[in-house]
């Protein structure tokens, strides 16, 4: 068969008497099909519903009302079937009355075997071409519905990136603009002492804001290009929660809100990256405050649930309604214009936690009761399957330390190489550590500070990474190659290099701890402390 069938030929026989439906079979049978004969009109439904390639109708059916051809295509038996009818001699076939049940072909008895087995390999084609086009309009119509589909995903993404870029372009002016306006007003020696503390700490708000901005931008370009990866440790939640929570309490109080802790703190160890978690957590804690208006509510708890622990967040801010609720943990999703929305941020934040806690084999999910009635984001991490170490310290392979927030630690005495192609940050870095005490010399290049070492005799040595020539990762392997050890010159990598890979490097290299730009001040001075052995009060 050039059909390209798998199946034989199968034709359905009905009607007349079975001398005429015999004869007729044989014919087909002979032409190469398999013939199934239906005496009655139920029996012909049957086989139609079992799958014919072709139909021959011969007059009337026993438990028929009329034409069988009538009543079959009434009951959309036929729909689909090349049909045949075998018509009385003396029919008029080209009257087109004679189609009006709907059959595709109309012979007058006698009808010649060629004459049949021809007729009924016609039809069987025009009905195998007939599916072909039906699938053809099928599948363009598929096509056609994808493609509106695939350009309506298109626009969106455009419109997205749109809206990013207007949220970026607004969210990174904004502290500049800050920044700058203050910086100006402090140059022209104007401002009073209270004026001037003002000045300061909007300068260290919005550069913090704009450093933790950044801060996502790269996490996100890390989790979409998969760079980002965990330094997993067996770490106690409760501590990660009240770290995070630290963190956020100078805003909480600054808002007059009140925040409520219910921790259980056997809730049981999580096998994670401390830092990464922290991030997590403090991202909800901070959402919360920002959302929430003043003299509201935040409750943060910790509990475990068979062999997962959960982390909650609930606030008495806006809440969010069920059309955005789907959408919360989706980047860049403020549920606004750029230029409407009601609060800061580049909508990565949720996005971020989710890709964070996924990674950590957990779940997060959003809960809220609709507009104006608060929301609740909750975490659940699988806990550890082995027993933690007690007093083991939920950070990283270098030394962790936490800075003090009173006063530098004293230093005097203490004399330390600072090396920075940037004059800025090499002057920075020198005052910071003068107001501890330090005695500093700064070098520009790798050449400068190697130069100057062995006369200087620096306790410690701090560095950038990323200089032209010989960078960062030159000097220590150089610095270590000339007999300096870990114990004689202690390294610090203070660096615009922020990433997880980077930091790893730099402590392969010889660096003892790394510290990413813009660093807190107590938080230098609190390394160097420890790298010394000296500590604050």
């Amino acid at each position: 068969m050039s059909t390209g069938q798998t199946h034989r030929k199968r034709a359905l026989v009905a009607g007349g008497d079975a001398e005429s439906r015999r004869s007729a079979a044989s014919t087909l049978e002979g032409a190469g099909w398999e013939v199934v004969e239906a005496e009655t009109l139920d029996q012909a439904r049957q086989h139609l519903s079992a799958g014919v390639d072709l139909a021959l109708l011969d007059g009337d059916l026993p438990d028929g009302n009329g034409d069988a051809g009538e009543q079959l295509r009434a009951s959309d038996a036929l729909a689909g079937t090349p049909t045949l009818l075998l018509a009385e001699t003396g029919t008029n076939i080209a009257d087109p009355s004679s189609y009006e049940t709907g059959l595709d072909l109309l012979l007058t008895r006698p009808v010649e075997p060629l004459v049949l087995s021809s007729a009924a390999e016609v039809l069987f084609r025009a009905g195998l071409a007939e599916k072909r086009l039906a699938r053809c309009a099928r599948e363009r119509d598929g096509l056609a519905a994808r493609e509106r589909s695939a350009r309506a995903e298109i626009e969106n993404a455009h419109r997205l990136k749109d809206d990013f870029l207007a949220t970026l372009s607004h969210e990174l002016r904004t502290p500049l603009n800050a920044i700058v306006g203050w910086s100006e007003l402090l140059k022209l020696g104007q401002l009073d002492d209270e004026e001037v503390r003002e000045a300061i700490d909007a300068i260290e708000r919005n550069a913090k804001a704009q450093t933790q901005m950044i801060a996502d931008l790269l996490d996100v370009s890390r989790i979409t290009s998969g760079k980002l990866r965990l330094d997993a440790k067996v770490v106690n939640v409760a501590e990660i929660v009240e770290a995070a929570l630290a963190a956020v309490a100078p805003a909480a109080a600054a808002k007059e809100i009140a925040v409520e802790l219910a921790l259980d703190r056997l809730a049981g160890p999580v096998l994670g990256d401390a830092a990464r978690l922290q991030q997590v957590v403090w991202n909800l804690l901070s959402n919360a405050v920002k959302f929430t208006p003043r003299g509201g509510r935040i409750i943060a708890s910790l509990r475990r649930t068979d062999d997962v622990v959960e982390i909650a967040v609930a606030d008495t801010g806006p809440g969010v309604s069920p059309e955005l609720l789907p959408h919360v943990f989706e980047r860049f999703s403020h549920g606004a214009g750029a230029a409407t929305r009601a609060y800061a941020g580049l909508g990565l934040g949720l996005a971020l936690v989710k890709h964070l806690v996924e990674m950590h084999g957990g779940s997060v999910r959003a809960e809220s009761p609709g507009v104006g009635k608060g929301a609740t984001f909750t975490l659940a991490l699988p806990v550890a399957s082995v027993r933690p170490m007690r007093d083991s310290p939920a950070a990283g392979a270098e030394e962790r330390v936490d800075a003090p927030h009173s006063r530098p630690a004293p230093l005097e005495g203490i004399r330390v190489m600072v090396v920075d192609d940037d004059a800025d940050a090499r002057r920075l870095t020198k005052r910071v550590l003068a107001k501890s005490g330090v005695e500093s010399r700064e070098a520009a290049s790798v050449e400068e500070a190697l130069t100057a070492i062995d006369g200087f005799a620096p306790h410690v040595l701090i560095s950038d990474l990323g200089m032209p020539g010989q960078d960062g990762f030159d000097l220590i392997r150089q610095v270590r190659s000339r007999g300096y050890t870990f114990h004689d010159l202690p390294a610090v990598a203070l660096t615009a290099f922020a990433r997880t890979e980077e930091r790893r490097q730099a402590l392969l290299a010889g660096y003892q701890v790394h510290l990413a730009k813009p660093v807190d001040a107590f938080e230098l001075t609190a390394v160097i402390a420890t790298l010394v052995g000296r500590t604050g009060d």
